[in-house]
């Protein structure tokens, strides 16, 4: 999203936040018997200091979460696809709080503010990337802000220009992750290693979870889900590799925390990053719902295997209040590219 665009909305959530709408919206809902359940979509957390894409700081998230509270009732994920799964409207509006990938800021930081609001979360965790892989999206973004400081080789400057477009030394660096999405997982991952190698001196990477840490939780009351091993965009993949990226991450947390999940989120996640294999895959293998980052709320009766949510990053209250109230769900997002 263009920095001019989130500028916008930040502008129109705060400008309906503070006029009233934002709360007519939600009364006017209520008075209808509308009551839904609110995913919400985070990543990592850092004590303090800048918030780059993706991450927030603990009093961020402490204000967000103090935030829901006087709007919701928070839920595990378990609980609110329990309650999603039944026919009977709920009776009032829930809310969950997950985290994807499964980075140290989730322990670290995120941890004891959960542990002080009472409040359980679900993060989906990365195996590879916790076995001490890099986040291929990670490692590509690293990549982007070394190269943007030095001399490439003529014959990578050409590659890069042809892969990630020639635009990549002064576009937005999302743009050039983004089309590394749709290669195939072993052409991306050549890529980024010629790559690599052209960047001797890379910025240090996201530090994973241990396992250790995760049972910690786990024991604690934190649901543990499925993000797959390597996170690729599973769409590219035939069934079987599919599988094979599903099943052996659902083994290997399984391994380490005594019992299979059985919550997951589609890596990336948007309407084409999985497909009908991967849908009969997850309830073949015993996944009993699944998370995208299609923005929006959930009603009972809804897919469980296509639940949406909302991604938050470092927004202020009147942001995840428009969030909340559905001002950038993803019928709006249509009518609006690059929409928050």
């Amino acid at each position: 999203m263009s920095s001019l665009r989130r500028i916008a909305a930040r502008w129109v959530s705060e400008a309906t936040g503070r006029s009233g709408l934002l709360e007519l919206i939600r009364a006017t809902r209520r008075r209808r018997g509308d009551y839904r359940v609110f995913i919400l979509e985070y990543h990592d957390l850092v004590s303090r200091g800048n918030e780059p894409e993706g991450t927030v700081t603990k009093e961020r998230f402490h204000r967000h979460l103090r935030f829901l509270k006087d709007r919701c009732r928070l839920v595990t994920l378990s609980e609110a696809v329990d309650r999603l799964r039944e026919a009977t409207p709920l009776a009032e509006d829930l809310a969950v709080i997950t985290f994807d990938d499964g980075t140290h800021g989730n322990y670290e930081t995120a941890w004891p503010v959960l542990k002080e609001e009472e409040i359980r979360a679900t993060i989906f965790a990365t195996t590879g990337f916790l076995d001490g892989a890099e986040l291929w999206f990670d490692l590509a973004r690293r990549c982007l802000e070394a190269a943007r400081g030095i001399q490439l080789p003529k014959p990578m400057v050409g590659e890069l220009a042809a892969v990630l477009g020639r635009d990549w030394t002064t576009g937005d660096p999302e743009a050039a992750v983004e089309r590394l999405k749709v290669l195939p997982p072993e052409e991306r991952d050549a890529f980024l290693a010629r790559f690599r190698a052209a960047c001797p001196l890379l910025p240090p990477p996201r530090v994973p979870l241990t396992w250790d840490q995760v049972r910690e939780m786990h024991a604690a009351g934190i649901e543990i889900g499925c993000h797959t091993v390597s996170h690729p965009i599973l769409s590219t993949l035939p069934p079987v590799r599919q599988e094979e990226e599903i099943t052996r991450a659902r083994l290997r947390i399984a391994e380490e925390i005594g019992e299979a999940p059985t919550l997951f989120a589609y890596p990336n996640g948007a309407a084409g990053d999985y497909d009908d294999a991967t849908q009969s895959i997850l309830r073949r293998t015993g996944f009993a719902a699944a998370c995208t980052t299609l923005r929006g709320s959930n009603r009972p009766g809804c897919d469980l295997y296509q639940l949406k949510r909302i991604g938050v990053g470092a927004d202020s209250e009147y942001f995840l209040d428009a969030r909340l109230a559905g001002l950038f769900d993803e019928g709006v997002r249509a009518y609006l590219p690059g929409a928050p």
